[in-house]
Parts: C-alpha cells; structure tokens; sequence
C-alpha cells in the first residue's frame, strides 16, 4: 500500500475515534443519569488528534448496585424522552386554539426513534457506521454484525466463516424478531470491567464510565461485552432489572452481541479469536 494513503486511512480512523467518543460522552452527559468525563473539544497537532476531558479521580472500591442502577436509568431515558413528546403532542393539539401556546412553550422534541447514532464511532479502532434505522433488527445486521464478518473474510478468506454467515444472518433476523417493538436506548457500547469505575462526586462515591462508543440500540446489546468477560455481580443485575426488566429470551440474544465483540477482537488481535466466534454462532444456529 502506497504510504502516503495508508497514513491517511490511519489518519482518518484516529479522527473518527476522538470525534466519536466526543460526540459520545456529550450524549451520555446529556442523559444526567450516571457521570462520565466532561468532553471539552479536539486538539489537531501534526496530523493526530487529542480528546480533552476533565480529570477524574478513580477510587478503587466499586458500587456495583449504584452502577445498575443508574445504567438502567441512562437506558431508559430516550424512552422517558419520547413518552414527554407524546405528552406534549397530544396537550398542544387539544390546545390548539389557544392563542397563547408558542412554539418554544411547546419546547423542542427530543430523544429519537430510530436506532443509530449521528457520528461514527469506533469500537477499538475500527469505526462503526451507524446511518439511522427504523429497525432493531436491520440496525445489527447491517450496522454491526455484517461488517465485521465481511472484513475477516476479506482479510482471512475464511471459508467456515464465509459457509456460516449466511445462516447466520437469518437466525439473527427471527432471534431479533420479537424486538420490533423495543424503543431505543443511549448505550456504552464498549461497558467491560476495564471502562468504568468510581469517583467523588459532591463528597459522595459515584459510578463513572469512560472511553465509550454510543448509539441509539436495543439496551440489551450493552451486555454482550459484559458477558464475553464478565465479572458483573447479582446485585448488578437486581437494580438494574428493577428499572429495565428482563424480556423472554434475553440470553439468547445477548450471545448475538457477545458474537460481534468477539468478531471484533478477531478482527484486532488476529486468529486467537476465531475458536471463540465460530463456537458462539454454531451456538446460536442451534437455537
């Protein structure tokens, strides 16, 4: 490869990282539910870029109940979000000969009901599209199954993978079925062990998660990262589910986005990741 395009590729990813994870923690800070670094902007110097935050001061003693809860409440935001537009669409239209409802007093429609994100973003170093989409379903094939295995068969000519995709993406299709009516929710993206924490906030230890790669998804795909590694506990897991309750047949699917983080490890760090992926989509083919 001519170096010159090379470095540009390269070039273009590290913009694509830096502003995609801006573009995240803005959303994620604008949710008010759980802290994340504050964003302040871009620094561009000799062709690599620098994000700028706030610094945080990590405690090491972790609140995994506080966590579960205020992840649940970040994902059910946008859903709090579109049910106040309802509220509001519908106040206006039985006001509507009101002479003295303005349009900033019908305030601006927030949250959104597509699946997707308005930046890139990139898991790892390898960006994400994320063109809007009506569809679950459409979204994660579309958006983030297919193109990792399209890339590992390009770079691999994997002929196992390239035999399985195809039933692949049709067991996904019937296994996201049942989500056409789920409502989109802000997530991480990239939520292991290693991207959240503790800090002092107003005297008192909070949750804080960094280093995201957010969209507008099905809230359940932030647990196929958690589940390819673990270590999340029950209590977690209880306070989470009181404010987002777990839908039938949620393990299955978490085994899809634990396969796509899987595939983008294989699509990282090479051949050590390939076992894992194609024992995970024979996995899911049974169901």
């Amino acid at each position: 490869m001519d170096r010159e395009v090379e470095a540009q590729i390269g070039l273009n990813n590290d913009e694509d990282l830096v502003i995609g994870e801006l573009e995240s923690l803005k959303a994620i800070q604008s949710t008010e539910t759980i802290l994340c670094p504050k964003p302040f902007g871009i620094i561009r110097r000799n062709g690599s870029y620098s994000l700028i935050t706030s610094y945080i001061d990590f405690q090491l003693r972790k609140d995994w109940a506080l966590a579960g809860s205020q992840l649940a409440k970040m994902h059910a935001k946008n859903g709090e979000q579109l049910a106040q537009n309802a509220r509001r669409t519908r106040f206006v239209s039985v006001n509507s000969g009101m002479s003295d409802i303005s349009k900033s007093e019908e305030g601006e429609q927030i949250g959104t009901e597509n699946f997707g994100f308005h930046v890139t973003t990139c898991c790892g170093r390898l960006g994400q599209e994320n063109d809007w989409t009506e569809t679950w379903e459409e979204f994660f094939i579309r958006h983030r199954l297919k193109p990792q295995i399209d890339r590992l068969i390009e770079t691999h000519n994997d002929r196992q993978l390239f035999e399985l995709s195809e039933i692949l993406y049709t067991k996904t299709a019937k296994l996201l079925k049942c989500r056409e009516n789920v409502l989109p929710s802000l997530v991480h993206g990239d939520l292991w062990g290693g991207n959240w924490s503790m800090t002092t906030a107003d005297g008192a230890p909070e949750p804080i998660i960094f280093d995201p790669s957010s969209s507008y998804s099905d809230p359940e795909f932030e647990f196929g990262i958690m589940k390819m590694f673990g270590g999340w506990t029950q209590d977690f897991e209880n306070k989470y589910e009181k404010i987002i309750k777990t839908a039938d047949g949620k393990n299955q699917r978490v085994l899809l986005y634990e396969l796509y983080h899987n595939l983008n490890h294989w699509n990282h760090f090479g051949n050590s990741y390939r076992k894992s992926s194609i024992d995970l989509i024979k996995q899911i083919l049974k169901f």
